[in-house]
């Protein structure tokens, strides 16, 4: 699987927008607060033994008599993490949740690779985060492609709980792309972690129709797995039933939104049906996502 090409020329010129994240890591294009070689000066500092003398400024020797260096911004990779959820309410149903969750990845990574940023995937495997490797470059985009593919939904270990582990991998100041469906409990202390590494947050919530609105289900007599547990419970479907799950529905959401917002991170939820162009095109840059 592949996204179309005509989506990835579009998408080749779009950039990440970070608010906090800072470019850390490489040799890449966005200033960094770090000093060193560049091309953007930033200040003068007094000569230090071991410093480069190329950098010293010969009109300010000529001028003051003291030897005083010119100091530089370094351009440098903002670091992107792609955390992917391959637990197994990702394969439920027929709704193409996890493909669909599968392309996000790939474009959002896409994008990174495309504007000269680091990108590297994180998943869950035998209890275990699985990372995949770093890759820089749009020539790249192929490589991350196919590692992505080839995940399979069903793993064993939850989502949140690689989350709580993810931050110990990462460099701080990091931009974390977080694509789930996010029906795990226990979401703010994994949050929290990722808070305290300095670490952004960009969550993308992927759901089928059914789950964000069950109008379309049959009423009667059904009977439902958890997928997570494989428990099995009989329910009577019916209006009154129905109106519960979108109570519940709304104020699950309202948590979520809220656990995000006031960390000043995005969180958006994304139908199976919703149209990937007008997502990326669209929406995440007037969310101030996407450039």
């Amino acid at each position: 699987m592949r996204p179309p090409a005509p989506l990835l020329e579009r998408l080749s010129r779009s950039r990440m927008l970070p608010a906090s994240a800072q470019p850390s890591v490489g040799m890449g294009e966005r200033l960094s607060r770090q000093k060193g070689a560049g091309m953007e000066f930033l200040d003068f500092r007094p000569y230090q033994a071991g410093d480069d003398t190329r950098n010293l400024d010969p009109y300010l020797y000529a001028r003051t008599g003291e030897f005083v260096v010119r100091e530089y911004a370094r351009s440098q990779q903002l670091p992107v993490t792609i955390a992917l959820d391959l637990s197994a309410s990702m394969a439920s149903g027929d709704n193409g949740k996890f493909e669909r969750a599968k392309l996000i990845a790939q474009l959002f990574g896409f994008i990174a690779l495309a504007s000269g940023d680091r990108v590297q995937l994180a998943v869950t495997a035998d209890h275990k985060t699985l990372l995949s490797p770093r890759w820089h470059g749009a020539a790249r985009a192929d490589y991350m492609f196919d590692w992505i593919d080839k995940r399979t939904a069903g793993e064993e270990g939850g989502f949140i709980d690689m989350l709580r582990a993810l931050p110990q991998h990462l460099p701080p100041r990091g931009l974390v792309i977080a694509v789930s469906d996010w029906w795990d409990d226990d979401v703010g202390p994994a949050l929290n972690m990722l808070r305290a590494r300095d670490q952004e947050v960009v969550a993308i919530q992927v759901l089928g129709p059914n789950e964000i609105d069950p109008s379309s289900m049959d009423q009667g007599i059904v009977t439902l797995e958890d997928v997570e547990t494989g428990q099995e419970i009989e329910l009577s479907i019916d209006a009154q039933l129905l109106d519960q799950y979108r109570s519940l529905f709304a104020a699950r959401q309202d948590e979520l939104h809220g656990l995000f917002t006031a960390k000043h991170w995005h969180f958006l939820t994304v139908s199976t049906q919703d149209d990937l162009d007008q997502l990326f095109t669209h929406t995440l840059r007037a969310k101030g996502v996407l450039s």
